[in-house]
């Protein structure tokens, strides 16, 4: 008699989601009036809610809904990310120590 061989598995691996809060961008609204909402809804380490600072007049119009799985840190990661290759690009630094995002047009000096 033959042993049965067990078949190796070959099917799609399954992505990780992230988990935690939800933070949504709903469509018709701007990419500014999304992130600041986000901002007053996320809790600050020393107290408070983070605030962020536009310092552009480059916004840009959500389209279609978006929607991001994480820490607020976390959700403007993602969000930055999509807007990186856009015709003008966007640029966020974060400081956790004062719970500010600054959102420009010019990529940060790290000389």
């Amino acid at each position: 008699a033959t042993a049965a061989v067990a078949k190796p598995l070959t099917g799609t691996p399954v992505a990780v989601v992230a988990s935690g809060p939800e933070w949504k961008a709903v469509a018709g609204s701007t990419l500014k009036e999304s992130l600041t909402d986000w901002a007053g809804k996320a809790d600050c380490a020393s107290g408070g809610h983070w605030v962020v600072i536009w310092q552009t007049s480059t916004d840009y119009r959500i389209d279609a809904p978006l929607v991001f799985k994480g820490n607020f840190e976390s959700a403007l990661v993602q969000v930055f990310d999509l807007y990186k290759k856009a015709d003008k690009p966007l640029f966020a630094e974060a400081s956790r120590l004062q719970c500010l995002v600054s959102v420009t047009d010019k990529p940060a000096d790290r000389s």
